[in-house]
């Protein structure tokens, strides 16, 4: 790969190269830890092209690993080793975090986290768009044992065993919910004082900060004051506000400014969810809402944003009715689209919107995929558009979908083609984007429905499609946007790089082979091209298979 240079002169001029770089000393220190021993290394990663996760370039080198910890890095051929991996021929890199994901309860019930794994994912940010596991207003139980509150479901979490490591969001609406049930109205002052307990309970028991689901009830239904009062609380105990914003559609530009102000005000930094412009007559507003995130950061306020590598997002169908019409919970919206007066508003307002909808988009129904239904009549349709079902049913659209609701009871899944890849790829490729995919961690027989292909594929194809075959940006900035950037975001120093100290937390892939192979229409698919995956130093995948290895840990935030 490096002709005409001694593998010696190669590394000494990549050192010299990169910009805050330097190969570690025989001793290497991190905080107060210290690593020197004359014992054999748990694990030495000899011979691979090391990408270190802060968008430095490349080098050929050595990875020398103990106790969960990088001890060394550098030209470590001769140091003896319990287990040797050759990386010879492949990409060593840290692992892939993925900062958005709703694997809260996947996790729970196969900790394994199969398809996440599997696309070199090794830590997952879970409880985003406003929903958690906790806090709750009576116990539930999970994988043999009960919580209630957000420190006591990450407790249940780790005792159950994972593969990967956790950074816990707490939802805004879960609280909410938990405090004032489904109600459209501001909250007293004693129930604002409880949400900010809530908060505080979850941050102090290992949370790494503060979520908002705006478009959906009842986060919907809270004014920005209340937002900031709640952000200022996780921001104190070092963590972010992560939003799925207020409206994504024709109120986008607005919506980020919210999510600005509630970081300004809040003190805190700030993780715009998913970004994107929904329906077709918002295409390319992102071209004013990123110069608006560079503003932000100027003034000193560390805004951030992920993004998934798909035109296609994905919700539960319901998400398509007004927000008025959720008052109350599911039943209620469901005795709404039952009632013919009601159905008739709410399938207007589906249709033409409404004032006080701001997340409204026009809906091609022919772009809205089935993913789920739990009823014998409806599961011929998974996988097939709420077009084809008005087709096949003789009627409109709108009333394909409502019909679809009342006979599902509410429960049932979209994939929505709603974006522009140019906007993709602008969202990509903005200098402040990470990778997250939206998506949940898998079972390897789980085969139900037809999910979202990004549970499966979306890092890979990143790094594939994105960065390979459409040379959008190098292979060692797609890897800092899915390493160090988000490491540094949720206040992680010790995690998403490779150096000295650093948690062994690695994945080896062919950079000329990885690619991923989920698709829309087969969507249980894994990637191709990724050897091995290690968490806390332990090998979770190795040649492509899953050793049934839980190493996974709760990470929380470490801010100064």
């Amino acid at each position: 790969m490096h002709h005409g240079l001694s593998r010696r002169r190669f590394l000494a001029r990549s050192a010299a190269a990169t910009a805050g770089w330097a190969l570690p000393a025989a001793f290497g220190t991190f905080g107060n830890r210290c690593f020197a021993s004359s014992e054999p290394l748990d694990l030495l990663i000899s011979g691979g092209t090391i990408i270190d996760g802060t968008g430095a370039k490349r080098f050929h080198g050595d990875v020398a690993v103990r106790g969960g910890r990088i001890e060394r890095v550098g030209e470590l051929d001769d140091l003896p080793a319990k287990r040797r991996i050759d990386a010879d021929g492949q990409i060593v890199c840290p692992g892939f975090i993925d900062i958005h994901t709703h694997s809260d309860r996947t996790l729970l019930s196969d900790g394994l986290a199969q398809s996440a794994v599997r696309q070199g994912a090794t830590t997952h940010v879970i409880g985003n768009c406003g929903s958690s596991p906790a806090p709750l207003n009576q116990a539930t139980t999970a994988s043999g044992r009960t919580f209630r509150t957000y420190s006591e479901y990450l407790q249940t979490l780790i005792e159950s065993g994972i593969s990967v490591n956790v950074g816990g969001l707490v939802g805004h609406n879960t609280i909410r919910e938990a405090v004032m049930g489904l109600q459209n109205r501001p909250p007293t002052a004693v129930e604002m004082r409880k949400m900010k307990e809530w908060v505080e309970e979850a941050m102090r028991g290992g949370a790494v900060g503060l979520s908002t689901g705006l478009v959906s009830p009842p986060g919907a239904w809270s004014t920005t004051e209340e937002l900031i009062e709640l952000a200022r609380v996780a921001g104190k105990l070092g963590g972010i506000y992560a939003s799925h914003m207020r409206g994504e559609a024709g109120t986008v530009i607005d919506s980020v400014r919210e999510a600005i102000r509630i970081g300004r005000e809040g003190k805190l930094p700030v993780e715009i969810s998913h970004h994107k412009a929904a329906g077709k007559e918002n295409w390319g507003k992102t071209r004013e809402t990123l110069p608006l995130i560079e503003q932000a950061n100027r003034e000193g306020i560390a805004v951030r944003l992920d993004v998934y590598p798909y035109r296609a997002g994905s919700a539960g169908l319901s998400q398509l009715v007004p927000p008025w019409a959720h008052e109350g919970g599911n039943g209620e919206m469901l005795s709404r689209l039952e009632d013919s007066d009601t159905r008739r508003r709410i399938a207007r307002e589906m249709q033409e919107g409404a004032q006080d909808w701001p997340n409204f988009f026009r809906i091609d129904w022919d772009d809205i995929q089935i993913t789920s239904a739990a009823t014998k009549d409806n599961q011929p349709w998974v996988g097939k558009k709420v077009g084809d079902v008005a087709r096949a049913r003789g009627c409109s659209g709108v009333d394909a979908c409502i019909d679809l609701l009342i006979e599902e009871r509410g429960s049932i899944g979209m994939i929505n083609f709603i974006m522009d890849e140019d906007d993709v790829r602008r969202v990509l490729a903005h200098p402040l984007s990470m990778i997250g995919s939206d998506g949940f961690a898998l079972a390897a027989p789980d085969r139900k429905g037809q999910p979202h292909p990004r549970c499966y594929g979306c890092f890979p194809r990143v790094l594939g499609r994105y960065c390979r075959e459409l040379e959008l940006f190098s292979l060692e900035t797609a890897i800092h946007k899915m390493t160090g950037m988000p490491a540094a975001q949720l206040g992680w120093p010790d995690r998403g790089t490779i150096k000295v100290g650093a948690a062994a937390d690695l994945v080896l892939f062919d950079a000329e082979k990885i690619i991923d192979k989920a698709t829309f229409d087969e969507p249980h698919a894994y990637p191709e091209g990724i050897d091995k995956v290690i968490v806390n130093g332990q090998v979770v995948l190795n040649n492509g298979q899953h050793t049934g290895a839980k190493p996974g840990e709760i990470l929380r935030p470490q801010r100064g």
